[in-house]
């Protein structure tokens, strides 16, 4: 078989999360309700009605884009784009065409997976073309020999977000897609991205070519899992790869569609072009100017990555358990960073242990909270086991009327128990009982520290601060 490279170019759609349709007022919150029954004149498209664009929609697809590197146009308008389908009741579709919000953005990823010889870079970068929005159409339910039409879907807002042919392997397009949808749910906010719900759906491009001449190229069409996207994608090249001798002289595109039942992919029909939509800007619609909205403000909207909420946690020392748990939650992450501003640096694997241990008492921290973030950073600095601190916690949601002060009684009296003097008594005590490990100790062995910690913890029934016990212990095993 010929050396053929594989060339892959995705089209996402991404349901955005705002509370009404694209271009009514209707609840754009339609999952488990009657079919039809989410629907005004506007989203049936009878005639007269006129669209009025949903702000938040716009604003968010912008957002977006600037969570994606894009240049966001000074001026953008809407299209209609024809085409003749049970489930679409105007006979076209409000999209974007040549003049979208975003353009010319980017996706960096990790190159590990798919380093040659020749590429030494440590990332990848996916470039986009574009990120423009639309409006969905319905659904079409196949039962008992009939076809049935729910349009409550008709009218959804959705991002189009398209790459430009950068991807290499249906591998690469699995995790690119991974981390679009970290991107849209936990950068900017913009949607829940559940592939499973329909949230966020994908159409793939793929082809080979030997250097010289290309394959038909074949698209896939609503695949709506990220295996299902590597399976089928997988699929498609060995096939392209079995026929690329025998492929047509001229140059053509195809729709296929994947079954994953059975895991197979089949011919639907030949690809359309964009004349054949008869696209025309949409005469209900004005233009769009992009300085009404505040980029800058938008931009500190932008939560940061996995990745980057990663990197912090773990350059401050935080163990990967927890720093993993904590990355994949804005709200904990969010309580994180709170806490570690009010009490510093020293104390931020006790942060991260308290928050991913015990997400009751230290997760979802607001950030004007100020007494509750002092009365948390307060036990933090105290603390010695969970369960004291869980104890504290209990104490103070029984009375929610109790003051700052009387809060802190209660922390003093949980885990202020043992002085300096009768910790190194303890101390003493531990050492005399062990003369084997604390002359393996002082010969080099450090990691028996542990060792007598626990002990010591034991001793105390976590209601001694561990700082304060790690200070004196050590002092006393350093002294001859």
């Amino acid at each position: 078989m010929k050396d053929l490279k594989t060339t892959i170019g995705l089209e996402i759609h991404v349901q955005l999360k705002t509370k009404s349709k694209m271009f009514c007022r209707c609840d754009n919150f339609a999952e488990g309700k009657a079919p039809n029954t989410v629907v005004c004149p506007v989203c049936l498209g009878l005639p007269g009605a006129l669209p009025v664009a949903n702000y938040q929609a716009i604003e968010w697809t912008i957002k977006t884009g600037l969570a994606l590197d894009c240049e966001i146009a000074k001026v953008a308008k809407f299209d209609r784009k024809h085409y003749f389908y049970p489930d679409l009741p105007k006979g076209y579709q409000i999209s974007q065409y040549d003049e979208p919000f975003a353009t010319h953005g980017r996706v960096e990823m990790s190159n590990y997976k798919y380093q040659t010889s020749n590429s030494k870079e440590e990332t990848i970068k996916i470039r986009l073309n574009r990120i423009h929005l639309e409006e969905d159409a319905g659904k079409l339910i196949h039962s008992g020999g009939k076809s049935l039409v729910d349009l409550n879907r008709a009218g959804t807002p959705l991002m189009e977000i398209v790459t430009e042919p950068d991807i290499t392997s249906p591998e690469m397009a699995g995790d690119f897609l991974r981390k679009l949808q970290k991107i849209v749910r936990d950068v900017s906010e913009v949607s829940e991205a559940s592939m499973e719900k329909g949230h966020m759906r994908c159409d793939a491009n793929i082809s080979l070519t030997d250097g010289t001449i290309m394959s038909p190229i074949i698209e896939l069409k609503n695949l709506n899992s990220f295996k299902f996207v590597e399976k089928a994608l997988t699929l498609v090249r060995a096939h392209l790869a079995e026929t690329y001798d025998s492929r047509p002289k001229k140059l053509s595109k195809e729709t296929w569609g994947y079954d994953s039942v059975n895991n197979k992919v089949y011919l639907q029909r030949r690809k359309e072009e964009a004349a054949d939509y008869r696209y025309f800007p949409c005469p209900d619609l004005p233009p769009f100017e992009s300085s009404v909205f505040d980029l800058n403000k938008l931009r500190s909207e932008l939560k940061e990555d996995v990745e980057q909420k990663l990197t912090l946690l773990r350059d401050l020392d935080v163990p990967g358990t927890y720093a993993g748990t904590i990355a994949l939650n804005n709200k904990w992450y969010d309580s994180f960073i709170l806490l570690r501003q009010r009490i510093g640096d020293d104390y931020c694997i006790d942060i991260a242990e308290a928050i991913a241990q015990l997400p009751t008492y230290f997760g979802d921290l607001k950030g004007n909270a100020v007494g509750e973030i002092d009365f948390k950073a307060e036990v933090i600095k105290n603390r010695s086991t969970k369960s004291a601190m869980r104890k504290i916690f209990e104490k103070a949601l029984a009375n929610p009327e109790m003051t700052y002060l009387e809060i802190k009684s209660i922390i003093d009296s949980e885990m202020n128990e043992f002085d300096d003097e009768k910790i190194g008594t303890l101390i003493t005590d531990i050492i005399e009982k062990n003369p084997n490990e604390l002359n393996r100790y002082r010969q080099g062995e450090k990691q028996l520290f542990g060792f007598f910690m626990g002990k010591l913890m034991k001793e105390t029934q976590g209601k001694a601060n561990p700082q304060k016990l790690n200070q004196l212990l050590r002092e006393k095993l350093e002294t001859k």
